[in-house]
């Protein structure tokens, strides 16, 4: 439920280097512009060279949000990895107090865990609120990420759809 790191990193990875491959393009296409352009006479020589500009700045446009959405995932795919080894870590530190983490909550084992005294029914309570607060703390930090990267994903779907819809204009 939590994501897989690895397949977010290459996905970060391929956007990135899409995204120079882009930026390439969008160069080598400025530089056949200037070589051509002391021939290119006449109204459809000038249209077709203002729809080769645009094509050249939406390009660079569309790799610049791709390489964005790439640092965003990168990000996004090195704190899931931290925060599912911050899970795992609370998950036995959990069992070793004879607690389990269930859907993000912290709840007593099942069946006969420890002595049925005060001090240590307190005690247990203490050490599962304590671990109920640092799980929610990670859950809530991964969720504030995930946000981030929503944002990230919708800014440069958007971008790409009214890029998309300019060029075709």
């Amino acid at each position: 439920m939590l994501g897989d790191p690895g397949s977010l990193s290459a996905l970060a990875s391929s956007l990135r280097s899409r995204a120079v491959q882009l930026h390439a393009d969008a160069e080598a296409l400025r530089a056949a512009l200037a070589d051509a352009a002391p021939g290119w006479r006449g109204p459809s020589a000038l249209e077709r060279r203002r729809r080769a500009e645009r094509l050249a700045e939406a390009t660079a446009t569309t790799a610049d949000a791709m390489d964005a959405c790439g640092r965003t995932l990168h990000s996004t795919a090195t704190e899931l990895a931290e925060a599912i080894a911050r899970l795992r870590a609370l998950e036995e530190e959990a069992g070793a107090a004879g607690l389990d983490v269930r859907d993000g909550t912290v709840e007593r084992s099942w069946g006969i865990t420890g002595v049925a005294d005060a001090h240590s029914v307190d005690e247990a309570e203490r050490v599962r609120a304590s671990l109920q607060e640092r799980v929610h703390h990670v859950v809530t930090t991964l969720g504030r990420h995930r946000t981030l990267l929503t944002a990230e994903c919708a800014r440069a779907s958007e971008l790409l759809r009214t890029t998309s819809a300019a060029l075709r204009a």
